[in-house]
């Protein structure tokens, strides 16, 4: 029968999520059982060890980035320089790519979500020097700007 956690020092009674000792102020990684004088397995541990597996697991983060890659490829050919096919497809891969790459969810979605929202302003930058997409036109960055502030503000609100 497993009694109540103790403390690895001075056996005074803790909780199974304590870190450290009220008693004596020891710090430890978990309590132990006072029968077996082993470890007690950590219901908080394994929450956490979930909830890491979640919020910083790369599965998630990829699936984060790949949906910014679709949000781009559908969204930015409104807001980037005719002939740019290649360079906005590029634009929107790499953002993917870049949220891909974050450590949690959040810096997935928000990193990935304000690469996306730069993305026209560079290939609008860009057109100005690749012949044949029509070379500088102001009218060309107003949709760039909308698309930037639009798409940054609801990254910066995920953040």
């Amino acid at each position: 029968m497993v009694s109540d956690p103790r403390c690895p020092e001075c056996a005074g009674k803790v909780s199974s999520t304590a870190t450290w000792c009220m008693h004596c102020g020891e710090d430890f990684p978990s309590a132990v059982d006072a029968d077996s004088g082993r470890p007690v397995q950590d219901r908080a541990t394994e929450n956490a060890d979930y909830e890491e597996s979640v919020d910083g697991g790369s599965s998630d983060a990829t699936t984060v980035g790949f949906l910014v890659a679709i949000v781009g490829l559908v969204t930015l050919p409104f807001a980037t320089p005719p002939n740019m096919l290649l360079f906005y497809a590029a634009a929107a891969v790499g953002s993917g790519i870049y949220a891909a790459r974050q450590a949690s969810l959040r810096e997935a979605a928000s990193k990935g979500g304000l690469a996306l929202a730069v993305a026209p302003l560079v290939l609008w930058t860009l057109s100005l020097v690749v012949p044949g997409t029509g070379g500088l036109s102001l009218g060309r960055l107003v949709p760039a700007l909308a698309y930037a502030i639009v798409v940054s503000s609801i990254a910066r609100a995920i953040d």
